[in-house]
């Protein structure tokens, strides 16, 4: 890279398929501030673009802005990162990193182009009860809120991002969600949350299908959300709907939006539970800034 060329990615996360999963923008730099990071990731109006800083062969610095706001991580943006890092050729496949973000310096395994990412200390926060308020905002019967098989009530949980998780009964309810977006921005910044993870055990091939909103910034709903999975993988782990350790779960979204998403989440360390979330990245284009 010349002094001041930026390399440029747009990387679709989450998917073996082009136009699949959820796209990223992605800027390896070496000098740049905070302004321009934000004003670039408003241009391009993706949900995520990540700016990566080289620290050395094996750390990275990793800022994660949406269009309006700068967050503290996204999974899916960390996913098409380092596949934009394995193709400028500043990381090599099966090996171990760590990336510096505002959630902490975590692990990024790639093996096999394949891109798992170690998510934040797993927290559970408060149980939201007003179902006639959250059927209101989402427009459904307040009786498909839940499970049938187990007993989930709507929660806040975060591995990074704190979101509340909604339990639905079945994929059609899902499916027919028509929040009011401006309502939830207001919900979200109220209760100091990105957004509703809505998801459905009721579902094929998958342990869940959900789908997230997170309009407090600026992202009305996103076709793959590795944060929120890996937060509801350690929720489906304290309400006893998963217990096995070191083993794959998979997760699908997107899929009402018509850009069909697949993301992986593990559960490590027995003693102090963590969450592992990643998947696969495909580049659609690349370039240079100046």
């Amino acid at each position: 890279m010349g002094e001041f060329d930026l390399l440029y990615y747009v990387i679709d996360a989450f998917t073996e398929t082009k136009f699949g999963g959820n796209p990223a923008g992605i800027v390896i730099y070496e000098n740049l501030n905070e302004e321009f990071m934000q004003k670039f990731a408003a241009e391009v109006r993706f949900s995520e673009t990540a700016f990566i800083k080289k620290i050395d062969n094996k750390t990275f610095e990793i800022k994660f802005f949406t269009p309006t706001a700068q967050v503290d991580l996204c999974g899916h943006a960390t996913v098409a990162s380092f596949k934009a890092l394995l193709d400028s050729h500043l990381i090599e496949d099966n090996n171990t990193y760590y990336m510096k973000t505002h959630a902490g310096t975590l692990s990024v395994q790639v093996n096999q182009s394949f891109i798992m990412m170690e998510q934040a200390e797993p927290k559970l926060g408060k149980i939201v009860d007003d179902y006639d308020y959250l059927s209101d905002l989402f427009k459904i019967d307040k009786s498909q809120i839940g499970d049938e098989n187990f007993s989930l009530v709507p929660q806040a949980a975060s591995t990074g991002l704190w979101d509340i998780m909604l339990p639905l009964k079945t994929k059609e309810t899902l499916y027919s969600l028509n929040p009011d977006f401006k309502a939830l921005a207001e919900y979200s910044k109220m209760n100091k949350v990105g957004g509703f993870h809505a998801f459905t055990l009721d579902t094929n091939n998958a342990l869940a299908e959900s789908r997230n909103f997170c309009p407090l910034y600026g992202i009305d709903e996103e076709a793959a959300t590795g944060t929120s999975n890996g937060a509801l993988t350690y929720y489906l782990f304290k309400n006893h709907v998963l217990n096995t350790f070191y083993q794959e779960y998979t997760f699908k979204q997107g899929y009402s939006m018509g850009r069909p998403s697949t993301i992986m989440t593990k559960l490590i360390n027995k003693n102090n539970p963590r969450v592992m979330v990643g998947g696969h990245a495909v580049i659609l284009t690349k370039g240079e800034l100046y």
